[in-house]
């Protein structure tokens, strides 16, 4: 459903700061909480969005509210899990996330079924409800209080998996053919990718894209590990390095 935006939207958007922020999660020694805000990408608050940690054992999913606003409590502490948002008005999303970042107040925007239809599109395929896709941001640092910072050009990404249907944003957040690296704005991804857990390199014109943030701790050699499920589209954020 979105990208981590805070992230989490394929097209950025800039609110006012007096907009009403994700709740307050109790300070625990024995658990993560998460917690955020659904934003459409007009910047409008999305109500009804159903997030779940399906993984976690004893994880209730939750809705979000009139302000767009939820958390999820009780996740396990300095691990790797992944959360699912699912609206009929919007793409089924997965969040692979860390929980140390359970300090972090997270923004999404819901992908609307339009964007990655027109992805498939524009590259000549269907989109497989057997398979799953990514679909990834590059930025010079975190986002704070929900104000983005700026996306990164130029850079590429390589999949362990070869596959033919690795992409470009061009500078409207839809596919390019013609590019070889990232737009302004940061953007990319793969479609159709066989449900498991695939591994992805980011690296821009100063290097390798290794500081993690929104996604699973990189391996040793770098690499973000990315989980895909079927009829899903994993949503991850990357820090890269600039001038």
């Amino acid at each position: 459903m979105g990208f981590p935006r805070g992230r989490i939207g394929w097209v950025a958007v800039t609110l006012a700061c007096s907009e009403t922020p994700p709740p307050t999660c109790e300070d625990t020694e024995d658990s993560a909480c998460f917690r955020g805000a659904y934003r459409s990408l007009t910047g409008s608050r999305v109500e009804g969005i159903e997030t779940c940690a399906p993984e976690v054992a004893g994880i209730e999913c939750v809705t979000s509210d009139s302000n767009g606003t939820w958390k999820i409590p009780g996740l396990p502490m300095d691990s790797d899990v992944f959360l699912t948002s699912t609206h009929d008005d919007y793409v089924p999303a997965l969040f692979p996330q860390h929980t140390s970042m359970d300090w972090y107040d997270w923004y999404k925007t819901p992908i609307p079924t339009w964007i990655m239809e027109s992805h498939a599109s524009r590259l000549g395929v269907e989109l497989d409800p057997a398979r799953g896709n990514l679909l990834f941001i590059a930025w010079e640092g975190l986002n704070i209080d929900g104000i983005d910072t700026e996306p990164v050009a130029g850079v590429q990404a390589e999949l362990c998996t070869d596959s033919q249907l690795l992409f470009y944003a061009n500078s409207v957040g839809l596919v390019s053919e013609e590019a070889t690296s990232t737009s302004g704005l940061g953007q990319g991804g793969v479609l159709n990718l066989e449900p498991g857990t695939h591994h992805i390199q980011l690296t821009s014109h100063d290097g390798p894209c290794t500081e993690p943030m929104f996604h699973w701790q990189m391996d040793e050699e770098g690499r973000i590990p990315v989980p895909i499920r079927a009829g899903f589209t994993t949503a991850i954020d990357v820090i890269c390095p600039v001038p």
